[in-house]
């Protein structure tokens, strides 16, 4: 099955399905997940542990009774408290269109849901979260030449001066497996290289730092930064 998009033309909405292993909501209950936003050109919400609520989301129109405060939707307002909003079509839920003042119409870009890397064929309103799933919400082009797949950065968390270590940039696939992603950009402090054909890149601890990477590959959505603690050799 093809990705397609949210396409939104004047007042219409038209939502197509998107291959998904998302759960879509039912009656489900609160539930502690982490909940990351990433907009156009910089990260909105890192990576926060929230707790859903019970009761409904009424943002963009949205009736009573129609989006539970436990979905995907519930999460998002939690994690942004409340800053966030979008227009409610009935039988279709709410469509996303500004998160933390990032506002997006659909034209050029829209928010596109991942529930644990995967992609959402469903609006937030109707994902039912369980416990521990990671939601990310990303703007993302609405035309483009392959999906906007989510990215990662895997490291070590420490290393020993002196020592040769290596990173790897991954990006998700439809199915939320990782695959290394080449000949893109990683930068850091007193770092620019370029992922080798596996996604990797090969580092060596000169000094006692903190070293922030980060990476945000075109056409993907950006990697949360790896931090890694170079520690002096005992």
């Amino acid at each position: 099955m093809h990705r397609k998009h949210f396409v939104l033309t004047g007042a219409i909405l038209a939502l197509v399905t998107l291959p998904s292993a998302v759960a879509v909501a039912s009656s489900s209950a609160p539930a502690s997940v982490t909940v990351r936003v990433e907009g156009r050109t910089h990260t909105l919400v890192a990576p926060k542990v929230v707790q859903t609520q019970t009761g409904w989301i009424t943002q963009g129109g949205a009736p009573t009774g129609t989006c539970p405060a436990d979905s995907a939707a519930g999460a998002l307002d939690v994690a942004t408290n409340h800053s966030w909003s979008g227009k409610y079509y009935a039988g279709q839920g709410i469509f996303i269109t500004k998160v933390l003042g990032d506002y997006e119409s659909g034209k050029k870009y829209f928010w596109a849901i991942f529930v644990n890397n995967v992609s959402a064929s469903v609006g937030a309103c109707s994902i039912s979260l369980h416990p521990g799933d990671k939601l990310l919400f990303a703007a993302v082009p609405s035309k483009s030449s392959h999906p906007a797949y989510p990215t990662a950065l895997r490291g070590p968390n420490a290393v020993a001066v002196g020592s040769t270590f290596r990173v790897q940039l991954v990006y998700f696939n439809a199915a939320g497996k990782a695959k290394g992603l080449k000949g893109a950009r990683v930068t850091g402090s007193g770092v620019n290289l370029i992922t080798n054909r596996h996604g990797f890149i090969t580092l060596k601890a000169t000094h006692q730092q903190t070293l922030h990477l980060r990476a945000s590959p075109a056409g993907y959505v950006r990697a949360v930064s790896l931090t890694v603690l170079e520690l002096p050799q005992y």
